[in-house]
């Protein structure tokens, strides 16, 4: 099962949806009545443009639901194209910090061992409130943020980050980009999916 993110911005490809399912090179493409696929150099799938109107109040990144998921998987279907599955799991929750420690190699990243409910986690974090005994917003691996950017787990100088610990800008509240984290009030429930149009900061 996989993250299939939506793009379409009128303005810059009138008339096309941008899909992707990866974010590895375009090697080779199909073209299908009004979808193109996109493969890499192993013809695995990228992606689809599709040239369709998409009625939508989002300008960029699409946020995913079963009515989009459905529209997209019918252009594939009149198409010959396998149907696509998005994993709907919530991967943007409120998370609690137990412990926050110094980066080994930086000075000013820490190291937070993070509480998402199913799991304990250890995501690298710079921002310069993140501090231990609080609430916030975790992006754990395979997240999609607002503006379409997607997280995956890695290491930050060294040390294996599962996520990233979220910002009021990086969560689409702010316009401008700031420094610190959200954090949450202590009525938050730990594990629970943060929604986008609720602000729950303290």
């Amino acid at each position: 099962m996989s993250i299939v993110r939506v793009f379409y911005v009128p303005q810059a490809f009138a008339h096309t949806v941008l899909v992707r399912v990866s974010e590895e090179m375009i090697a080779s493409t199909k073209q299908s009545g009004n979808v193109c696929a996109l493969y890499d150099r192993q013809m695995h799938l990228i992606g689809y443009n599709i040239t369709m109107d998409l009625q939508s109040e989002h300008n960029g990144y699409q946020p995913m639901d079963e009515a989009l998921l459905k529209r997209i998987n019918e252009e594939l279907r009149e198409n010959g194209f396998p149907l696509l599955v998005h994993d709907f799991t919530p991967r943007i929750v409120v998370g609690y910090i137990r412990n926050c420690t110094p980066h080994p190699d930086s000075d000013h990243l820490h190291v937070c061992e993070v509480d998402v409910g199913s799991d304990v986690v250890q995501i690298v974090c710079g921002s310069i409130n993140v501090k231990a005994d609080c609430y916030v917003v975790a992006a754990l691996d395979q997240a999609v943020m607002p503006d379409g950017k997607w997280i995956r787990s890695g290491a930050v100088r060294g040390v294996a980050s599962a996520g990233m610990l979220c910002s009021r800008y990086e969560l689409g509240f702010d316009k401008e980009k700031g420094k610190g984290l959200l954090i949450l009030d202590d009525a938050a429930t730990i594990g629970s999916p943060f929604l986008m149009t609720k602000e729950q900061s303290v």
